[in-house]
């Protein structure tokens, strides 16, 4: 195997990143669509690493997560087989603790956060992991955490079983007790091994590292836990993820809940002098971006120039390190908005990015929209003022009045208010100043707060809507002719694709909504869901599908739809872009989770 060797007449190998196990991993180019990805490699006459990897490929690959590996395709070349994956250079959990040693406790929860919606969403699945560890935990450049491989699970629907698997899966540094004394692996397995990865990062010890395998084992398997001496504030949920007893842990949701609950407590960290030159601030600790460890894959979609790095004590008063665990909400207090009305907060509305305060008189409504976007190209216009430590830009109002709030990150809040009555009479700057008071008190101690509770499993919100189509499907269906490029939206919750070379484009996002009726548009059915085909909600020259994904209650016990939209725009009649719209529509309900 060689560097530009052609994989499949599709894929050509830039460099092999690394070997291990029963596989090797190639940098590679996919020729077909222009972009990075990466290939894991198998002979399919070794009839251990040929099933293990098809197996792999089949469980994760109906996992769409931003905190889980994706895999894009299975490619057979001759007598081998190839896993094709999304590509991001990144660094395991067990490189950084290796190369810096133990991690501050902040940065372990926030970590903890997110590896523990991973799992949310692995088993909400039907699947567990069987092998949580610091080197299946990986940081990307951004400051991610990712779960990778799963090369030793099994589908717990289909009580699957692998002849040529272990007798013990898993690493016995990291095992659960019940799995040492050779009970068959849960989901409790996999929160315990959570717990005991997140107790390395912050002892820099596995809590049974020490003598040889076997002596580990028998560690594991008794299960006492040495107290940890560096968790601080930590030290309760560890505790609690890793009792011995599998009914007394918790959930991943729940997992996620208690240790997003106990970050605001924790102290701030500060940066330690980083023991390589190479680095980049990720949650306080020096972090370098180097080559992917076997089994990372991620996003390698064109990308929005990545702001400097902002100052460590500045930067906690960003986004954080996940963009999809920031709530909006938080950033809403109604009661200093109620001299402009009675408020309501309304969460399940527009794009998981937003959230409304919807204001009454009477009848009468008027809408304050505080929502969450990506660093802008170029500085909002308009004249700028502080408050607290944030700058707010104020543009000249039409219509609505907007004030834009800039994180040190360079991620924006922006507040937007409205009438939705022309007869409310409403301040809309008055109003607008007062919930920018509101949000940048909120963000003062540490930035946009986390979610306190996660999103549901099998929401939209855990889709990359990037990852839901390639350019030859938007230049085939909708004639969006190359080069194709392709733009992300926040949280990866929106994406556009659009060409220098044609007016046609493609937009797919996410939204929240009442349930549709006639006036939603042509009810057709796309893909075993119910989808709507409409002209006129946008600008002339487009036509959006709305399919309707799942239906839910809101807090407040009204009946809402989580819906994914399809807009085709460009020249021509309106009414000859819906059947491109509808036919992309139709592919993209095939890879959406099953509901």
């Amino acid at each position: 195997m060689h560097g530009d060797q052609l994989i499949a007449d599709r894929y050509r190998l830039l460099e092999r990143v690394c070997a291990g196990g029963m596989a090797v991993v190639w940098r590679a180019r996919d020729d077909r669509l222009g972009r990075e990805v990466a290939l894991k490699q198998a002979k399919l006459s070794d009839v251990v690493s040929g099933r293990t990897l098809r197996r792999e490929a089949r469980l994760a690959a109906g996992v769409l997560h931003p905190n889980v590996v994706t895999f894009f395709d299975v490619a057979a070349d001759g007598d081998e087989l190839w896993l094709v994956m999304e590509y991001v250079p990144s660094r395991s959990l067990a490189e950084i603790l290796a190369a810096d040693g133990r991690l501050p406790v902040r940065t372990v929860a926030e970590i903890g956060v997110q590896i523990s919606a991973a799992l949310g969403a692995v088993h909400a699945h039907g699947i567990v992991h069987r092998d949580v560890k610091p080197g299946n935990v990986l940081i990307t450049s951004d400051g991610r955490a990712k779960l990778t491989d799963f090369g030793i699970s099994r589908s717990v629907r289909t009580d699957e079983t692998v002849t040529d698997s272990p007798l013990i899966g898993g690493t016995p540094d990291y095992l659960a007790p019940e799995v040492a004394q050779g009970h068959p692996p849960t989901a409790a397995s996999d929160i315990f091994s959570l717990g005991a990865t997140l107790y390395a990062a912050v002892e820099g010890t596995a809590p049974f590292s020490g003598g040889n395998e076997y002596a580990t084992i028998r560690r594991v398997a008794e299960g006492t836990v040495p107290p940890a001496r560096h968790a601080d504030g930590l030290a309760p949920a560890l505790e609690l993820l890793m009792r011995l007893d599998p009914a007394e842990r918790p959930t991943a949701a729940a997992a996620g809940e208690l240790l997003a609950d106990g970050i605001d407590a924790l102290p701030v960290d500060v940066p330690r002098r980083p023991r390589s030159r190479r680095g980049l601030l990720i949650g306080g600790v020096a972090v370098a971006a180097v080559a992917v460890a076997v089994a990372a894959y991620f996003v390698a979609r064109p990308a929005k120039t990545s702001p400097p790095a902002a100052p460590a004590a500045q930067a906690k008063l960003g986004i954080g390190p996940d963009p999809r665990a920031a709530d909006p909400c938080r950033l809403v207090d109604p009661v200093p908005l109620k001299p402009f009305g009675n408020p309501e907060v309304t969460p399940d509305y527009g794009n998981f990015n937003r959230c409304d305060v919807i204001l009454h008189r009477g009848e009468l409504q008027a809408d304050v929209l505080v929502e969450l976007n990506d660093p802008p190209a170029a500085p909002p216009e308009g004249k700028q003022s502080k408050s607290g430590p944030f700058t707010v830009f104020a543009p000249s109002p039409q219509g609505q009045c907007e004030r834009p709030i800039q994180l040190p990150d360079r991620f924006m809040v922006k507040v937007t208010v409205r009438q939705l009555d022309d007869d409310y009479n409403l301040d809309l700057c008055q109003a607008a100043d007062t919930a920018v008071a509101s949000a940048t008190k909120a963000m003062t101690a540490a930035g946009v707060p986390a979610r306190a509770t996660a999103f549901p499993a099998g929401s939209l919100a855990y889709v990359d809507a990037c990852s839901l189509l390639d350019p030859v499907a938007i230049a085939s269906v909708a004639g969006v002719a190359a080069p194709v490029r392709i733009e992300p939206g926040f949280g990866g919750w929106w994406c556009d694709w659009k060409s220098p070379a044609t007016t046609r484009g493609v937009v797919v996002m996410f939204d929240r909504d009442q349930p549709p009726d006639g006036k939603t548009g042509q009810l057709v059915q796309v893909g075993g869901h119910d989808a709507y085909l409409k002209t006129d909600d946008f600008a002339t020259g487009t036509c959006q599908a709305v399919l309707v994904y799942r239906h839910y209650t809101d807090a407040h016990g009204a009946p809402r739809v989580e819906r994914l939209r399809v807009v085709v725009k460009g020249d021509g009649p309106p009414d000859q872009l819906c059947t491109p719209a509808s036919a992309l529509a139709g592919q993209l309900a095939g890879k959406l989770p099953k509901t």
